[in-house]
C-alpha cells in the first residue's frame, strides 16, 4: 500500500502545479485586438458618434490634450469630447504607427500620428498635425480600452524647433 500511496501521491500534486502555470498570451493576438479597437474607435470619433467614442476609455480615464490640465473619469472626458464634436469645423483622425503589448497581456501602448481640424472664432478653419501615446488594458470583460490618453501638436513646419539643450540654456 505504502508504494501505491508514493505513486499516486506526486501525480496530484504534479497536476496541480502544471495547472498553475499561467496560460501563454499570445501578444501579436493581442497587438491585432488593440489595433481592431483603435480602428473602430477612430471610426466613431470621425462621426461624432459620443456614445461610441466614449465606450473606448475606461470610467477612470485620464485625458491629457495640449494646452490644458488633465481630464480624469468619463464625466470630463464626456464634456471634452462633446463640446468639441459640436465646435464648428471639427474633425479627429488618428492612425496607429506602433503597438507594444506587455508580456502579461494586461497593458498595452500605442504610438500615434493624428490631426485635429476646427475652425477659429472668425470662422477660419485650421488643421493641426500631431502625435500622441495610448495606454490600452484589458478590463475584467475581456475588451481592450483606453487608461490614459495624450497628445500634442506638431511644430508648424515654418517654426524650428529649438533642441532640449538650446531650451535649457534659453536660447530664444
Amino acid at each position: 500500500m505504502r508504494s501505491l500511496k508514493q505513486g499516486v501521491l506526486p501525480l496530484p500534486l504534479a497536476v496541480l502545479l502544471l495547472g498553475c502555470r499561467p496560460a501563454r498570451v499570445d501578444l501579436e493576438a493581442e497587438r491585432r485586438a488593440i489595433l481592431a479597437q483603435d480602428e473602430a474607435w477612430a471610426a466613431a470619433a470621425a462621426a461624432k458618434d459620443l456614445e461610441r467614442t466614449l465606450a473606448y476609455w475606461t470610467d477612470d480615464a485620464t485625458l491629457m490634450p495640449p494646452d490644458m490640465p488633465a481630464l480624469k473619469g468619463r464625466d470630463a472626458i464626456r464634456q471634452y469630447v462633446a463640446a468639441g464634436f459640436q465646435a464648428p469645423g471639427f474633425s479627429v483622425s488618428w492612425k496607429a504607427q506602433e503597438v507594444e503589448v506587455a508580456g502579461d497581456g494586461a497593458t498595452a501602448y500605442e504610438i500615434a500620428s493624428n490631426q485635429f481640424t476646427i475652425a477659429d472664432s472668425r470662422g477660419a478653419v485650421h488643421t493641426k498635425q500631431g502625435k500622441g501615446v495610448t495606454v490600452w488594458r484589458k478590463d475584467p470583460d475581456g475588451v481592450w480600452r483606453c487608461v490614459v490618453d495624450v497628445w500634442n501638436n506638431l511644430a508648424p513646419a515654418s517654426e524650428p524647433t529649438k533642441g532640449a539643450s538650446e531650451r535649457r540654456r534659453g536660447v530664444q
